[in-house]
């Protein structure tokens, strides 16, 4: 998430295409992955909202927070963040297996919110 967390539908496409001419067939989509732990957390496991928003990281640092290194540095998260990710790794994720990709998705790396 160094730069890419910055990317708009437009470099993603240009990104997408580019690993395509290149041979790239399965893509590691982390983009909005953040979504996926807000159902995790809140919706399934009941975890306060504001517990989880205080656990993310900024969008800068979310590198080191999906790899378990930090958290709560940089952030909070805005809600309304978290869904225009969600919504773009949609967009993404057509883009890719319109192309014959198959992409990786993010799983459970181990590491939870204090609650």
């Amino acid at each position: 998430s160094y730069t890419a967390v910055w990317w708009n539908e437009t470099r993603w496409q240009r990104e997408v295409d580019w690993m395509a001419m290149h041979g790239i067939n399965m893509p590691l989509a982390v983009t909005g992955v953040e979504y996926v732990w807000k159902k995790v957390f809140v919706d399934k496991y009941k975890v306060p909202l504001s517990d989880l928003q205080e656990w993310f990281s900024g969008p800068a640092f979310l590198t080191w927070q999906r790899m378990g290194n930090l958290r709560a540095f940089g952030g909070p998260l805005s809600l309304q963040w978290i869904n225009r990710q969600k919504d773009l790794n949609v967009i993404i994720l057509q883009q890719m297996r319109s192309l014959g990709m198959k992409p990786v998705l993010s799983c459970f790396a181990g590491h939870v919110p204090a609650a």
